[in-house]
């Protein structure tokens, strides 16, 4: 079988935001696309209809790849709430964190969003591209590779062939599953809590984070100066009793947890629940291969980073295919795709790995570690170079140069 008797360049499985970032980056670059979804996706809807309740913090970096896709222009104005700063404290602490974009000359750290105002606008984007075509709603049946093409199998029984498949298509992510790539997996025994509500006072663009004895609970600002979307995580008992309460009894709980920062919470929508897993694949590709977002890897939601490290994913990836298409290498061979694997988990690693940290960091009844943790917030935030680093890190620019900037 040669170059030209495949059916596709490239097949992605999956049209979440992280699916069609990739889609996005290869479109008119002279290459045949497919998008597999099982879902029958439209401009007008997307089918969850609690899919509305999630949304995602977007860094200044991923910002910037969206802006380069003429897609971050086009979302409304009404989609968009930008924060200036983000305060963290812990519970029943005189200590409290800022980390305030002025102080670095950058006008926001970050813009929360509806993940299904952008994955919309994503797909009127890709929609657009003559080289691009959709299965769905089809899913994959099988995977095989006969080291020249990946043979893909779909439930509609048709069968397409491509030079290369990328899964992003979750944490159960089929394409995983499919390849035989095997993961590990680590339980956090907790559950998250999402909702929008209604606050007493403004939010003023910040976004607030309270460690709590159990787990932390966030409050993202939204385009309504009133309203925040929340990110409660605590353990699964804990969830149980909280979701038989009444709206009533849930905003007052809602409000005690948080100290009233925001004063009395007057309402909230349907509350939503997922567990709190993370997961890591052995291998990040496989011949004709690649996972990206979370069916690569998932971690703890406290930073908000799950979906920027996706984002990163996919730019990455993109970019090795393009490279590879203009030295008229395979797009799907191994020593192709290794450099996307050893880039995507040494960054993804580092995430990880700080995040779990500072988790067990804040979990701990330790009184010296306690103690310890008292005395590394007050020097971060005496020590202005290091806060400003973790600002950029925040806003997606972790690199070494932006940390020697600052000395």
């Amino acid at each position: 079988m040669n170059k030209q008797t495949y059916d596709y360049d490239v097949v992605i499985v999956g049209a979440g935001i992280i699916g069609l970032t990739l889609a996005c980056s290869l479109i008119n670059a002279g290459l045949r696309i497919a998008i597999l979804d099982k879902n029958n996706l439209n401009l007008n809807s997307i089918p969850n209809k609690t899919y509305e309740l999630r949304v995602s913090s977007i860094t200044l970096g991923s910002q910037r790849v969206f802006e380069n896709f003429q897609v971050w222009q086009k979302l409304a104005k009404t989609s968009l709430s930008s924060f200036q700063c983000i305060e963290v404290w812990e519970r029943a602490s005189a200590l409290h964190l800022l980390f305030d974009a002025a102080e670095i000359g950058q006008p926001h750290l970050g813009t929360i969003i509806k993940n299904r105002d952008l994955q919309l606008e994503l797909i009127s984007q890709v929609r657009t591209a003559s080289d691009l075509d959709w299965f769905s709603p089809d899913s994959l049946i099988s995977v095989e590779y006969n080291d020249i093409a990946c043979v893909l199998t779909l439930a509609s029984q048709q069968t397409i062939t491509t030079q290369l498949v990328v899964g992003a298509d979750g944490a159960q992510s089929s394409v995983r599953e499919l390849a035989g790539i095997l993961s590990r997996k680590y339980d956090y025994f907790q559950q998250a809590i999402v909702a929008t509500v209604q606050t007493e006072k403004k939010h003023d663009q910040i976004a607030r984070q309270i460690f709590l004895p159990r787990g932390p609970l966030a409050f993202l600002p939204l385009t309504d100066p009133y309203h925040c979307s929340i990110v409660w995580s605590t353990t699964y008992e804990e969830v149980e009793k909280l979701k038989t309460l009444t709206d009533e009894l849930f905003c007052l709980a809602l409000a005690t947890a948080y100290e009233q920062h925001l004063g009395k919470i007057a309402s909230t929508s349907k509350r939503l629940s997922f567990p709190l897993k993370a997961q890591q694949s052995e291998q990040y590709i496989k011949s004709g291969i690649a996972l990206i977002g979370d069916a690569a890897n998932t971690i703890h939601p406290l930073a908000g980073q799950g979906a920027n490290l996706g984002i990163a994913d996919a730019v990455c990836l993109a970019n090795v295919i393009l490279e590879a298409k203009r030295k008229q290498r395979s797009l799907g061979a191994l020593h192709t795709l290794r450099r996307f694997e050893r880039s995507r988990r040494f960054h993804r690693r580092l995430m990880g790995g700080g995040i779990d940290l500072i988790k067990q960091t804040f979990a701990t009844k330790n009184p010296f570690l306690k103690n310890t943790r008292q005395f590394s917030l007050g020097l971060l935030e005496k020590t202005p170079w290091l806060k400003n680093y973790f600002m950029q890190y925040a806003m997606g620019n972790p690199t070494i140069e932006s940390l020697k900037s600052f000395f």
